[in-house]
């Protein structure tokens, strides 16, 4: 849709729903956010006139220049069908409408729905929402009506995010904001009555500073989910599309029914369709932030599940085994050779008592130069596809430096690495050490085999359809 290049960059701005005497009105929020935190023209309208911060309130769109190339609109839901005609009339051609009141709520509600559907494609309009909350493109524009004090922002970044819930989306971005993980976008799409989470991915799918597509989605009205897995089986060969899919359970149908009317779909049948296109199904929260983190580093591949692990502590690889085990990810044995390998590579006063069966436990003596040494010769290795890194920094011989040394024996290999660093601001170094290097860092154990597993998913798919 053309209009959509044009909302997530427009040059002038307007809100439809501003109130000349309640500040914290939604409409009020937006325009200030626009107007003076995104330093957009930005034009407030409300049918009494008057002023809002200052500045002289427009009586209607009709009214207002014709300048404008996105128009938010936060008035009652009943007003929203007149609107958009004045939106079409004047040829602006990208709206959010933020505005809830339509199929949420019943019949009378997706009534008024279809109504203002067929407003936006006779006026070849771009419509996001209803019941959104909008959209947000770090140091360009943040269209939700919710205070900025109150809301995490991430960085600029590449990771691009699409939501049929404005709650879910808001707590992925403290969380992105709380990890360093930069987006590109974050859309709400709230009721996507017109403009669809299909939409947005064969948008994203071609923009090139977008290198990841995450998606939640409650479910498709009838044919949007053929259409969904079509559009990604376009899109994943060049960048990953990670989606949770919300409504899956019995309980979770009802809710979507009440939340967006959205038709929830069969756990199953989900799976199949998102694994055939090559889409990786993420089945938790926890899942989605490994699954996004690490693809925003733009990792090897993986041509197998075989990992090699190393770690300072026998029971960290301990859980890191039984982790990777309930993902079909192995840590095969080192045979006698390859063990007197890496054995030889670390420090002589060290030999005898680490251990190299696979997980690796070079102890709490190891230093940098140990992990440097036994993974540049582990990675080596053909019977392994990939390293763990568990680096605790506890151990005395461990530097902060040791995240970017260990990153750059890692550059010099074609396989994929994963390391987990207690994320603690003592160790910001080591962690910022691996990811400025290009390696990323899980938070826990958990997270870090997560985020293996969802590499070999996709390097499963793309061996599958013979892309690599």
């Amino acid at each position: 849709m053309t209009g959509l290049r044009t909302m997530l960059n427009p040059k002038v701005t307007a809100v439809v729903g501003v109130s000349t005497s309640n500040p914290f009105n939604p409409g009020n929020v937006i325009f200030r956010k626009l107007a003076f935190e995104n330093a957009l023209p930005t034009y407030p309208i409300n049918p009494k006139g008057g002023t809002v911060e200052g500045i002289d309130v427009y009586k209607s769109i009709t009214e207002a220049p014709d300048d404008i190339e996105l128009v938010v609109i936060s008035v009652p839901a009943h007003f929203v069908p007149g609107v958009l005609t004045e939106c079409g009339e004047k040829g602006i051609r990208s709206v959010i409408v933020v505005s809830g009141g339509f199929s949420e709520v019943g019949e009378a509600g997706a009534s008024l729905q279809e109504e203002i559907v067929e407003i936006a494609n006779k006026y070849h309009i771009s419509m996001v929402g209803p019941n959104c909350i909008g959209v947000f493109v770090p140091d360009v524009l943040d269209t939700f009506f919710l205070p900025s004090e109150r809301v995490a922002r991430p960085r600029k970044g590449n990771v691009v995010i699409i939501s049929q819930s404005g709650g879910w989306l808001i707590e992925r971005l403290e969380e992105f904001s709380a990890r360093d993980v930069g987006i590109a976008a974050a859309i709400s799409i709230g009721n996507a009555a017109q403009t669809k989470v299909t939409d947005f991915i064969e948008h994203f799918g071609n923009e090139k500073s977008v290198d990841v597509i995450l998606a939640y989605i409650e479910g498709f009205v009838p044919g949007e989910g053929r259409e969904f897995v079509k559009a990604c089986k376009q899109i994943v060969p060049n960048k990953p599309v990670i989606v949770l899919k919300g409504g899956e359970s019995e309980a979770g149908h009802r809710a979507t029914q009440s939340h967006t009317s959205s038709l929830a779909g069969d756990h199953a049948i989900t799976n199949a369709a998102f694994n055939q296109c090559g889409v990786i199904h993420a089945l938790d929260e926890d899942e989605v932030m490994a699954y996004a983190k690490v693809f925003s580093f733009k990792p090897k591949y993986m041509l197998g599940s075989r990992v090699g692990t190393l770690t300072v502590s026998g029971g960290h690889g301990v859980i890191a085994s039984d982790e990777a085990s309930q993902y079909g990810i192995t840590m095969p044995f080192f045979n006698n050779e390859q063990q007197a390998l890496m054995r030889e590579a670390m420090t002589p006063a060290y030999q005898g008592i680490a251990s190299f069966r696979n997980p690796c436990d070079l102890t709490g003596s190891a230093a940098d130069i140990d992990y440097e040494r036994v993974l540049d010769i582990m990675l080596e290795f053909e019977t392994i596809d990939a390293a763990l890194l568990l680096l605790l920094p506890y151990a005395p011989g461990i530097s902060l430096q040791i995240g970017a040394r260990v990153a750059n024996v890692a550059k010099r290999h074609n396989k994929t690495v994963i390391a987990y660093v207690p994320n603690l601001k003592k160790y910001e170094v080591i962690i910022r050490g691996f990811e400025l290097n290009g390696i990323a860092v899980g938070d826990t154990i958990e997270e870090a085999v997560q985020m293996m597993n969802g590499i070999l998913i996709r390097s499963k798919y793309l061996q599958r359809t013979g892309k690599i």
